[in-house]
Formats: structure tokens, C-alpha cells, sequence
């Protein structure tokens, strides 16, 4: 959110990279851009706010629900058209990522709007409106590579694919396809470039080239995301998959942002409809079949080396929520009082699931009454703001709820404009780690967990207890 911030008001990040492909992350971890700069403009222009940060996420989502819609009505019927929204919209996995503003979680929607666009052109007869559909079909899913790493492993995959599909079935011609891959090649170079240079050691340098910058990692993703390659290969591989089958069966990931337990990203009672629909698919091959059984294609080497949650395998879930729709139209064209219970179940399923989800005290990494209780303390008219957490998250949640200038930044972080050390631990701005040594200044704030009360009474002696608020489940103390 920060970085976010950085880019739209001062055209950098927090490390004074100007329009990064990538960002490097607080800590040189990286994070994808795409998203950044989006949510970046909706604050420039209605606030800095977290709601104003999540608000874009939340606008994509419904307009690829319409996109959807838009494709079926006018490629299929409204039949067609209800129970792709019906099982798109109620999806646990869909209502969660709309919701949480991670990097990543804009990627699914830029593979299924492209897509769909990219599907809406090539089934169109008029030519230059064909020509326009797969252009802007391509260049948005060409917008997933910004989106998320393990895109470059989906996208290639994927597009290959569907292009041996589409032209050996004369789907499209080849000519017609000559100026959209060409500008898709062109909006990739930048990602390109950065993906080779970053996990290339002696090419792993910041670099400027044109208006862009490719930035240099300092710590990998791969660690985190990958298997282990150095040893036992083929038993990783299948210990991988099996673990990506069992957390579909248990109905989590176990990650509180991207699911709520027992529900799964589907919902279970689907499991034979997505059966159905996948030996329709496979049997049929329409030309939107193709387009789904391409996206499971470029998802098979993801789920052979991509360690498993529902972020990983992020590159799923529409084209599985395609096939279970495609089930139950099938379902419900053969026997057509059965769509009321199947309507009365999905109500029912959402109504559980919307409870669970709104009800669960559940801890995503963001404690938005901690970040309010920062903002209103108004810690910049304080010449320092001292705090004695040992949580190594605290200072980027009061970045978050307090920020600054990038520049202002680097120069008051632990190690100003370090390109080694790019994170913080005891200061930035006016803010300082307490210390049994430090000087209190005067017109000071001072926060501290509560268990550290006592042992710092003569830090606070003649100070009242202003305020309180709760990080991460240790109480705070705000003393004025």
C-alpha cells in the first residue's frame, strides 16, 4: 500500500526507483507492479485510505463477472449467462481475493477478461472489430505477467496451447493473429527483461532502460514458492501434488486471507458438476472449450513445482469454475425443475459461507483498528514517536498508517538509502525505538506493549495513558 502510494504521488517506489517492473518489496523480496499502480491512481484521487486501496480489486472483479456475462449472452443464451454469474459470483475463493488487495490477486482476472475478450473476437465475423477484440484480448492478458510471478510460467504455457489449438482447427489464421502477438511481445519486453536479469546473478543489478526501470532483487521467490530442486526431484513432485489435492479436500489452504475452512474455493457439493463438465469439454471441444482446457494445460507444470495454496495454484480456479458451470447447464437443460434446488443450494452455501466468513475472528496481516488508531494519533505533529514493540512488523504498519515522502524516508530509516539493507527495524521519520538509554524529547508520543509498562515507568513518569489500540494480539499503550 505504501509502495502504492510512493508511485502515484511521487513517481517511485520507497527505494527511489522510478516506474519499476517490479518492485523490490521491503525487504528485496519483490513484489509485482501491476496492482500498485493501479490502487496508487484510486488513492491519488480519493484518498489514502485501505478501502480506497482495496476498491479496485473489488471494481475488476465485478467487471469480469460482466464481461463473462456479456460473452455468454451474446456467444451462448441467458440461461447460459445466469448460471455462469451464479457459480463465478458465489465462488468462496472469488469473494475473498475481491476483497484482500494482494499483488497477486488481480492476475486470475486479467486471464479470464482477456480471455474471454480474446474468445468474444475470435468467434466475431466482422473484421476489424475482430482485429480490435483480440488486440485488447492479448494485451490484457499480457497485463498477467505485471501481475504475478508464476505467471511467467502460466502465461507461455497457456498461450501456446490455445495457439496449436486455434490454427490447427482453423479457428483463426495466422495473419490475424500477426499485429496482436506483436504488441503483446512489445508490452512483455519490460517483464522480460526483468525476469531474466533478476535470477541471473551477475545481470542482477538495478538498470533503467527507456522510461522503465528493471530493479534489483536481493532475495529470491523461489525459496518460497517452488519445490526443492536439489534433491529428490520426482518424490517433491509428488508429495506436491498430493499436498495440492488435500488442501482442495480439506477445504483450506489454511491461510486465512484466501479461504475460510470447510468451504474450499468451490464449494464441495460442485465436485460432480466440474466432473461432468470436464468430460463435456473434452469431448466436445468447442472453441471456449479450447480456451479452458489451455488454461489447465498451462497450470499442469505449476501444480508439479509450485508449492500449493490457493495463491500459488492462483491460475485454477476460473477455468474449474468454467467447467462446473458447464456441468450444470448441461444438468439443467436435460432436467430443468432440478435448476430451483440447485439455486436453493448455492443460497444456501453463500448465505453459510458470507456468515462464516464476516463472523470468524480471523487475523490477515492487516489489523485495520490498529492502523485507525495510528492515523488518529496524528504522530506527525510529534518530534518523535517512541515505541518498544518486538513485533519486526510494527514500523510497517505505522508506515502504512503514517507515511511519508520515499526520500524522506531513505533518509531516516536505520540505514539511509542503503541498497543493502532496504528494510527497518528501529526508526524512520519521527519515529524511534525506546531504549533503556533513550533521551526523551519533548512534545514525544511514546507506545508501548503493555507488558513493558513497568520497565519503562521513568520513561512515562508524569505521562497519562491517552489512548490504547491491538497489533498482531499484544495491546499497545499510548502515552502523551
Amino acid at each position: 500500500m505504501y509502495d502504492s502510494w510512493c508511485l502515484a504521488n511521487y513517481g517511485m517506489d520507497s527505494h527511489l526507483i522510478k516506474n519499476p517492473v517490479y518492485l523490490e518489496g521491503h525487504a528485496g523480496q519483490g513484489q509485482s507492479v501491476l496492482y500498485a499502480y493501479i490502487a496508487g491512481n484510486f488513492m491519488k484521487i480519493l484518498g489514502y485510505k485501505l478501502f480506497i486501496f482495496r476498491l479496485p480489486l473489488v471494481l475488476i472483479s465485478i467487471s469480469t463477472l460482466l464481461i463473462l456475462i456479456y460473452v455468454a449472452l451474446r456467444r451462448g443464451s441467458a440461461r447460459i449467462a445466469f448460471w455462469i454469474a451464479l457459480v463465478v459470483a458465489s465462488s468462496p475463493y472469488i469473494l475473498d481475493v475481491s476483497r484482500f488487495g494482494m499483488d497477486c490477486n488481480i492476475a486470475p482476472f486479467m486471464v479470464a477478461s482477456g480471455s474471454a475478450i480474446t474468445y468474444l473476437g475470435i468467434t466475431q465475423e466482422k473484421r476489424l472489430v475482430r482485429l480490435t477484440q483480440l488486440i485488447l484480448g492479448f494485451l490484457i492478458i499480457g497485463l498477467t505477467a505485471y501481475s504475478y510471478n508464476v505467471g511467467w510460467i502460466f502465461l507461455p504455457v497457456y498461450l501456446l496451447t490455445l495457439a496449436i489449438f486455434l490454427l490447427t482447427t482453423r479457428k483463426v489464421k495466422i495473419t490475424e493473429v500477426i499485429l496482436p502477438v506483436a504488441l503483446l511481445i512489445i508490452e512483455l519486453i519490460p517483464i522480460m527483461i526483468f525476469a531474466v536479469r533478476s535470477n541471473i546473478p551477475s545481470l542482477n543489478k538495478t538498470v533503467k532502460i527507456l522510461f522503465w526501470t528493471s530493479p534489483r532483487l536481493q532475495v529470491g521467490r523461489a525459496d518460497a514458492s517452488f519445490i526443492d530442486f536439489k534433491n529428490h526431484i520426482l518424490a517433491n513432485i509428488y508429495h506436491n501434488i498430493t499436498e495440492g489435492l488435500t488442501m482442495f479436500i480439506n477445504g483450506t489452504d489454511g491461510l486465512s486471507w484466501n479461504s475460510v475452512g470447510n468451504f474450499g474455493p468451490y464449494y464441495m457439493f460442485t465436485l460432480p458438476f466440474f466432473i461432468w463438465g470436464l468430460f463435456i469439454i473434452l469431448k466436445r471441444r468447442s472453441i471456449m472449450d479450447y480456451f479452458i482446457i489451455a488454461q489447465f494445460v498451462g497450470m499442469m507444470p505449476i501444480m508439479l513445482i509450485v508449492t500449493p495454496n490457493y495463491n500459488h495454484w492462483i491460475f485454477l480456479h476460473f477455468s474449474v469454475l468454467m467447467v462446473i458451470g458447464i456441468g450444470i447447464i448441461d444438468l439443467v437443460s436435460n432436467y430443468n425443475k432440478f435448476k430451483y434446488v440447485l439455486i436453493i443450494v448455492y443460497a444456501i452455501s453463500m448465505v453459510s459461507y458470507t456468515k462464516q466468513y464476516f463472523t470468524l475472528e480471523r487475523y490477515t496481516g492487516w489489523d485495520i483498528g490498529a492502523i485507525d488508531k495510528i492515523v488518529s494519533l496524528n504522530t506527525s505533529k510529534y518530534n518523535k514517536v517512541y515505541f518498544a514493540s518486538d513485533d519486526g512488523a510494527f514500523l510497517y504498519v505505522a508506515r502504512v498508517a503514517a507515511p511519508v515522502s520515499p526520500n524522506e524516508f531513505q533518509k531516516t530509516k536505520d540505514d539511509p538509502y542503503s541498497k543493502v539493507n532496504l528494510g527497518m527495524d528501529n526508526k524512520y521519520s519521527n519515529f524511534e525505538r525506546l531504549t533503556p538509554d533513550s533521551k526523551i524529547s519533548n512534545n514525544s508520543l511514546i507506545i508501548l506493549p503493555r507488558e513493558k509498562v513497568s520497565e519503562y515507568g521513568k520513561k512515562i513518569k508524569g505521562r497519562r495513558n491517552s489512548n490504547t489500540f491491538r497489533l498482531a494480539n499484544v495491546d499497545y499503550l499510548v502515552y502523551e
